[in-house]
């Protein structure tokens, strides 16, 4: 298990202005990347070509403020909820109306070429209430990308309910969840940490050993999760079993 929060986070170049902090590192050797972004209202900026490094396929994901996200010329109003998904080496930049914060996920294995070629723009409220806003065992999982989406990596918006205590090992995909609101701690064999979303800003947990661990939420939680490889999209828990639960 490695436990990163914003505020230790070291910065890295995503945009061609803007710094983000390195939520998710390459080094963490999960199968993807995680980056945190702030946009000063009225900034444009735009993803730098060698940002992916050695991912195949990008997204961006608008957790507050509102502009305009333009990929590989298709422009579409952003908000939070809105989802961008492409190869790479699509150009995708923002305008930021006031101030955003974007969250940036590198990941997929493999040639580029392998990647769905056409972009994805998305908003999640386009999920709710349909096959993939799945009820995951003590909260809503909105499946923005799945396996069948083609960008080699899954990306859910988690909501966890308040006093839930969840036992969970993801044995066939590589987990790092984002705690971007909400209040708890992840209990695993040699240790603990708080999900904190106010002093530290947000906190990531990264299972990159597969870590059975419990997910104890206090407050109301939203985490950003990803999965490499990616889920299908269907899978729930059952806390019914003796072992945590898995998928």
């Amino acid at each position: 298990m490695i436990v990163r929060t914003f505020k230790a986070a070291g910065d890295a170049p995503v945009f061609r202005y803007a710094v983000s902090r390195e939520v998710v590192a390459r080094t963490d050797q999960v199968g993807h990347a995680l980056y945190d972004t702030t946009l000063a209202a009225g900034a444009a900026d735009t993803v730098t070509r060698d940002a992916a490094g050695e991912f195949p396929a990008q997204a961006h994901f608008c957790l507050s403020g509102t502009g305009m996200v333009t990929v590989d010329g298709r422009s579409e109003r952003a908000s939070p909820g809105t989802l961008v998904a492409a190869r790479a080496g699509a150009e995708v930049s923002f305008l930021a109306e006031s101030e955003m914060r974007i969250c940036t996920v590198f990941g997929g294995e493999g040639p580029e070429e392998a990647i769905r070629a056409d972009p994805l723009i998305r908003h999640v409220d386009e999920f709710i209430g349909t096959a993939r806003d799945v009820f995951w065992g003590n909260g809503q999982s909105r499946r923005l990308l799945v396996k069948a989406d083609g960008f080699g990596f899954a990306l859910c918006q988690t909501l966890g309910n308040a006093n839930t205590d969840s036992p969970l090992q993801y044995r066939h995909h590589f987990e790092s969840c984002y705690y971007v609101s909400g209040s708890g701690e992840y209990v695993w064999e040699s240790g603990s940490h708080p999900i904190d979303t106010n002093g530290a800003r947000a906190t990531a947990f990264i299972m990159n050993r597969n870590d059975a661990h419990r997910m104890v939420v206090h407050d109301p939680s939203i985490c950003l999760s990803i999965f490499s490889p990616p889920i299908e999209g269907t899978e729930a828990h059952d806390f019914s079993g003796k072992r945590p639960s898995s998928y």
